[in-house]
């Protein structure tokens, strides 16, 4: 296979168990359909605080217009296009992904910031959690209130009714 962003031959690694092609030339990696994911859950390698605060910095979430990032590179694999994504929805990392095969294209460094990225998700979710979870279950158990129908008002048929009703709409969730 060949680079799409330089054209150089890129060479198969074994990068945290799992292999994947490399460009000597520009540092890019190729993923197929689905290495990504295995690479991020098996944490192999981890960083440490300074080098996540590192990528933090370097990879601030700020709006990105994918339109001018579109670079529309020809798939290694299957020779489809690309389009991008930014990794995660805002962080700012942009990667390119393959219509046809569902590969990925990243540029050089971009797998190590978003392993860092994960991982820096993951170590903060036990906080996040404890500090937002009793919020998130008031929010939750307010819009089931809210929610909640009163069809009848008379006192043991009523309650079956409501209790009927709200199950029904508990179901279409």
């Amino acid at each position: 296979m060949l680079c799409p962003h330089c054209t150089h031959a890129l060479r198969t690694i074994q990068y945290e168990g799992v292999e994947i092609e490399t460009c000597d030339g520009c540092g890019g990696e190729w993923l197929d359909d689905g290495e990504l994911g295995k690479i991020v859950r098996i944490r192999e390698v981890r960083f440490d605080g300074n080098q996540r605060r590192a990528v933090a910095e370097a990879t601030a979430i700020t709006p990105v217009k994918l339109e001018k990032v579109d670079r529309d590179l020809t798939c290694p694999k299957c020779g489809g296009t690309t389009d991008a994504l930014n990794y995660g929805g805002d962080t700012g990392i942009i990667i390119d992904r393959c219509t046809s095969c569902r590969g990925l294209w990243l540029d050089g460094a971009e797998l190590e910031k978003i392993q860092m990225l994960v991982e820096g998700w993951n170590d903060q979710l036990p906080d996040d959690l404890a500090q937002y979870a009793p919020m998130l279950h008031d929010v939750s158990a307010r819009m089931d209130r809210e929610d909640d129908v009163e069809t009848a008002r008379l006192p043991l048929v009523g309650r079956y009714v409501n209790a009927m009703v709200n199950r029904i709409l508990d179901f279409g969730r």
